[in-house]
């Protein structure tokens, strides 16, 4: 019995993880952060005006600062010196910090770049790298006012969303296959085999050796998917926007939430888009006094607000107009 035990005990291992899962989980994380990283990204709108941006533009196809932001929590606008261009890349620091624990040197990272491979860019690339900035020739942009990237929790909350819901949707599955024998000392070993069957997804009809049917009886879990996984989902969806300044609800909870609730909520994500607003209101208006021309900064959920509110106003004066 031991050596039987064993040998099943090999193929649950292939059972419980069934062939693809691991290609499902890593390509379901992968749509999910695309998900999530576009709409963080596509937030905030940035526009610059002025001959001293036409290199950023075209360079970045406007997916800058939000994309350093997002993902580092920080990036560096600076001139560059050969050109007289401004530009907007990440950052390393360079000294070391003042009484308030702030950088007081740092230096751009052109996207790519590595020190291992120093010396072995361009030289334009290599220039940029090399260049000292400070708070008198550059100014800083924070994703909030602490300068706290968005892209780990995300990735985070992802990891927990897939590796979670996946598993436990998976052992259900597992649990309500019909893997329980009712067995006699007869049909033991036909139980194994009809379990391993079962395992490598075989059709298989098994006999004895006078051609009889002797397959054990087949007990059925009957356990159903549990609907609080598409509910945690929803839940766990709605925390995560939530951390981006989305006004979010889960919809299982939506016709129960009372008017404090609510109003919490709320609460919660001005203080959130309040920070994210400062943060960069206060460097546009650097970048605009440090390198001139026009920076435009909005965020587009409350454009979209303004403009369904605008054609609100624009239906109601038609209507009394017509009256």
């Amino acid at each position: 019995m031991t050596k039987l035990n064993k040998s099943w005990e090999k193929v649950r291992e292939e059972l419980h993880s069934p062939e693809g899962i691991y290609e499902l989980r890593r390509s379901v994380k992968y749509g999910l952060m695309k998900k999530y990283l576009n709409i963080a990204q596509n937030m905030w709108k940035w526009t610059f005006e002025g001959e001293q941006y036409e290199d950023l533009q075209v360079m970045s196809q406007d997916t800058v600062p939000e994309k350093f932001l997002v993902q580092n929590g920080e990036c560096v606008v600076f001139r560059d010196p050969s050109t007289g261009q401004v530009h907007i890349l990440p950052l390393v620091m360079n000294g070391g910090f003042n009484i308030y624990g702030r950088m007081t040197e740092w230096s751009p990272v052109p996207v790519g770049y590595t020190d291992e491979k120093k010396g072995t860019y361009p030289a334009a690339v290599e220039m940029i790298r090399n260049l000292k900035l400070n708070i008198e020739n550059s100014v800083i942009i924070r994703n909030d006012r602490f300068g706290t990237g968005d892209k780990q929790f995300i990735e985070s909350m992802v990891n927990e969303l897939v590796d979670n819901i996946l598993t436990l949707n998976q052992l259900q599955l597992i649990a309500s296959s019909p893997i329980f024998f009712n067995v006699t000392a007869d049909n033991v070993m036909t139980a194994k085999n009809v379990f391993l069957a079962i395992a490598d997804r075989r059709p298989v009809m098994f006999t004895n050796s006078d051609g009889e049917k002797i397959v054990p009886q087949l007990e059925v879990a009957n356990v159903k998917i549990d609907p609080g996984l598409l509910e945690l989902f929803d839940r766990w969806e709605s925390i995560l926007l939530s951390y981006l300044g989305i006004n979010c609800v889960p919809i299982t909870k939506r016709a129960q939430q009372t008017v404090s609730e609510v109003q919490s909520n709320n609460d919660e994500i001005r203080l959130i888009l309040d920070g994210k607003f400062f943060s960069r209101d206060q460097a546009r208006k650097r970048i605009e006094d440090m390198f001139g021309g026009r920076v435009g900064m909005i965020n587009m959920i409350n454009e979209w607000r303004d403009e369904e509110m605008q054609q609100e106003q624009d239906q109601e004066q038609e209507v009394m107009e017509d009256a």
